[in-house]
């Protein structure tokens, strides 16, 4: 069933845009540091640092866990940032004239939460903004000129992210959880893991620059002009 959402304000999701891309553009800095942190552990597998007590722990290791703490906050306002930006471009879509859609702003954020569902929707969802974004598109029925599809950016993006998440429950899973101690196993996942953090990351990046360049261009395109302009002031004889 079409979705009813309607909103007929445009408001630019540039800035928003610019602190999300940069973001994303930390997570493929941390993705990069797993990678040149594991290929140290895989090349000097017995550089390792005495903690004391007869305990030691690879310095690779070490500096990999430091990353991480940062990694997890970075993660979060990546999400959250990436989210406020999604709900404002698709407003902007009943402003933009696109019609018949499928997902509110509302439920395009909203499926993120929701599990099995959050496997497939969210990724129709950025689809959808994608498309209707687009600005070869009738003014006068909203419909796009051109068949939709999916933009093969958008499914190699998905695909990524979705790796990418598992093998990041794979890295953790070569950590012994009583003792902390990784598997030999450990590094070689990390490398994968980074690569995929990097490819997720940067085509993440891509999709959100392009959106919201698609949204200005569909803007550009509509033009400023209110449908009902105020009436002209009165003007007297004489003046």
């Amino acid at each position: 069933m079409a979705n009813t959402f309607r909103n007929d304000v445009y408001r630019s999701a540039k800035t928003i845009s610019l602190i999300t891309i940069g973001l994303f553009g930390s997570l493929v800095l941390c993705g990069i540091s797993h990678i040149l942190f594991s290929v140290v552990m895989i090349a000097f597998p017995d550089a390792q640092m005495d903690l004391g007590d007869g305990d030691q722990m690879h310095f690779g290791l070490a500096f990999i866990g430091l990353v991480a703490i940062l990694e997890i906050l970075l993660r979060i306002a990546t999400i959250i940032f990436f989210l406020i930006w999604e709900y404002r471009a698709f407003s902007n879509l009943s402003a933009l004239k696109a019609r018949d859609l499928e997902f509110s702003p509302g439920w395009a954020v909203g499926w993120w939460f929701i599990p099995f569902a959050n496997l497939v929707k969210p990724f129709q969802a950025v689809r959808e903004l994608w498309n209707e974004s687009d600005s070869d598109f009738d003014e006068e029925t909203g419909f796009l000129n051109t068949s939709p599809g999916t933009p093969e950016i958008v499914g190699f993006w998905w695909a990524a992210f979705l790796l990418s998440n598992i093998s990041s429950r794979l890295v953790d899973a070569t950590i012994d959880s009583n003792s902390g101690n990784p598997s030999a196993t450990f590094p070689f996942v990390l490398l994968v893991a980074g690569i995929l953090q990097i490819v997720a990351a940067a085509l993440a990046i891509v999709i959100v620059k392009n959106i919201t360049q698609r949204q200005e261009n569909r803007f550009a395109k509509i033009g400023t002009t209110p449908e009902f302009a105020p009436p002209s002031p009165p003007t007297f004889g004489g003046q």
